[in-house]
């Protein structure tokens, strides 16, 4: 092998190599959370939004917040329909994707597209000052 084909086969390997990691780059985030079973210390300054009714925070790719009606509720962050970030709404008790405007009842599920399909619904229950959310 001359050096002008060495040289034109390592650009075909860089360039199909980039390619590569182009295309998993471009593919959806399947929305699963890093951790599914983890805690929350509602003492803790990260997590002070959870102690007002309406308020929520994010924690391992998902969205945990409190109702008006003071439950405690937890999905999936990621929407279904791209993976963009969803809120919660508090005064309409849903979540929402402000990217393409899916709406999502209290328990993930779809209200208004364009999803399809609903965010995922996780456990919680609390313990004093700690908070469990869990599959």
């Amino acid at each position: 092998m001359d050096r002008k084909e060495f040289l034109s086969s390592m650009g075909s390997g860089a360039a199909g190599l980039l390619l590569l990691s182009c295309f998993s780059a471009c593919t959806k985030s399947s929305g699963t959370p890093a951790s599914t079973d983890f805690m929350v210390d509602l003492n803790a300054a990260g997590s002070l939004n959870l102690k007002t009714p309406g308020g929520f925070i994010y924690m391992n790719g998902v969205i945990v917040a409190q109702t008006l009606s003071g439950q405690y509720i937890a999905v999936t962050q990621a929407c279904t329909h791209e993976g963009a970030t969803v809120t919660y709404d508090k005064n309409a008790d849903h979540f929402y994707c402000p990217s393409h405007g899916s709406v999502f009842s209290d328990s993930g599920a779809v209200i208004n597209g364009p999803a399809g399909s609903p965010l995922k619904e996780y456990n919680v229950s609390v313990s004093g000052s700690t908070l469990h959310v869990y599959l």
